[in-house]
């Protein structure tokens, strides 16, 4: 036997033991280690699929369009809240100022003098109604005045008539008996039976008694001729009448005139919303001369610039873009698999690639449905080609406060480690009103300065 052959298989066992013993030492070195990194990665949730983010505000004319002949900003500058970002040509919206404002004062001279109008028929009306009922009073009282003078005078004239007639009837009796007695003397007087004296006092009294009859006659003529005071009175009675019809008309027409108080009450209350209309288009002119001036809703960073100086503005349509940074969060999409012990509230740490280190943050939400609900490509499995593929499911971090966060920026990739436990449900429920507090400030009334 090779000796050099004899050496080597000696030697053989010696390394072979030697190695284990290194694999075994190296193992027991790592072990340690290694059970550690599986409890560490049992107890954390890790995922590479996180990005900064922030609530993007995008900016543009509210209401008004127009050719922008200002721009104050532009992108990676500061703007404070109210601060002007740009400006539209306001030249038409002061026009539709000037007209509204004097649409305005046309349709409030028309309220005041339908208010002068409605003044007059609440002090006109009742005097007319006062006077009518008076006019109507004294027209009864003419009427029944004429009515009293027509008996009167009917009753008068009748009792002549009666009075007359009973005259000319005595009267032609008379005549008749003094005639005969006349005639019956004047034949005698011839016969030479009676004297001349006593014939002329028969003729006497037979012109006498023919007197008596033609005043009888022209008495009762002229009784006859008073019936045409009955006629008079009996028209002025008629008259009165008419007078008394047309006064209770002017009654009715003066009480009807109390609709005319609700018609101009109607036609008041027209020219009041008339005037508020107008006023309400004033405000809506006036809003839109100052949205002309476009304003920072919120102290932030310029992050995208539209359009310039000379483009035109159309109403909504964004033309910068900033976003707050106090409201800067972090959303990590985390596979399904890995949401057991992942609760709002968890300690996290967000590793900021483009800085190098870490940023202590907690779990704010988890959100209850996962990505692929909001692809563009839906799914579909009908063909019954199907893969399962976990799917990510978006939880929102946001940053312990105190921290310098002047450095991040929207849209920065980091590694999201969440440490499991039960969660803190009083400061997630503090932490998402706050959330709602930042993102709402532009609410807040403008001039305030930095949130």
């Amino acid at each position: 036997m090779n000796p050099q052959e004899t050496n080597g298989a000696g030697k053989f066992p010696v390394a072979k033991v030697l190695g284990i013993i290194l694999l075994l030492a190296t193992a027991g070195a790592m072990a340690p280690m290694a059970v550690r990194l599986v409890e560490f990665r049992a107890g954390h949730s890790i995922t590479d699929d996180a990005f900064i983010e922030a609530r993007m505000v995008h900016v543009g004319s509210d209401g008004v369009s127009g050719r922008i002949i200002r721009v104050e900003t532009d992108e990676g500058m500061v703007a404070k809240k109210g601060q002007v970002l740009f400006e539209i040509d306001a030249d038409h919206y002061r026009d539709q100022v000037a007209l509204a404002e004097a649409k305005a004062r046309v349709s409030e001279d028309e309220r005041r003098r339908q208010e002068i109008a409605l003044e007059k028929l609440r002090v006109d009306v009742p005097l007319g109604v006062s006077e009518a009922n008076r006019s109507l009073e004294m027209a009864r009282i003419s009427e029944a005045k004429m009515e009293k003078v027509l008996k009167l005078t009917a009753d008068e004239v009748a009792g002549t008539l009666s009075e007359s007639d009973a005259l000319v009837g005595v009267a032609e009796a008379n005549h008749v008996l003094a005639r005969q007695e006349h005639e019956r003397f004047t034949t005698l007087l011839k016969e030479n039976a009676t004297t001349l004296r006593r014939t002329q006092e028969t003729a006497r009294t037979n012109d006498s008694t023919k007197a008596e009859l033609r005043l009888a006659e022209a008495k009762r003529q002229k009784a006859a001729a008073a019936r045409s005071q009955v006629e008079v009175a009996a028209h002025d009675l008629e008259i009165a009448r008419v007078a008394t019809a047309k006064a209770r008309l002017g009654v009715d027409i003066a009480e009807n005139r109390n609709r005319g108080i609700l018609e101009a009450q109607q036609a008041l209350r027209i020219a009041g919303d008339a005037v508020d209309e107008a006023k309400a288009l004033l405000n809506l002119a006036r809003r839109n001369l100052e949205n002309t001036k476009v304003l920072a809703p919120v102290s932030g960073i310029v992050v995208r610039r539209a359009k310039s100086t000379g483009d035109h503005a159309t109403a909504g349509v964004p033309v910068i873009t900033m976003y707050d940074p106090d409201g800067m969060y972090v959303t990590a999409n985390l596979e399904e698999t890995r949401l057991a012990g992942v609760a709002p509230g968890n300690p996290a740490a967000v590793r900021v690639d483009a800085l190098g280190r870490e940023l202590p943050a907690r779990v704010l939400w988890i959100n209850r449905s996962t990505g692929a609900e909001f692809s563009l490509l839906t799914r579909n499995v009908v063909s019954g080609e199907f893969s399962k593929v976990v799917q990510r499911v978006p939880v929102r971090l946001v940053f312990e406060p105190g921290q310098d966060l002047s450095e991040l920026r929207a849209g920065y990739s980091v590694r999201v480690t969440i440490r499991h436990g039960p969660g803190d449900a009083a400061w997630a429920s503090k932490a998402l009103e706050q959330s709602r507090r930042l993102d709402s400030r532009f609410d807040e009334p403008r001039g305030n300065g930095a949130p």
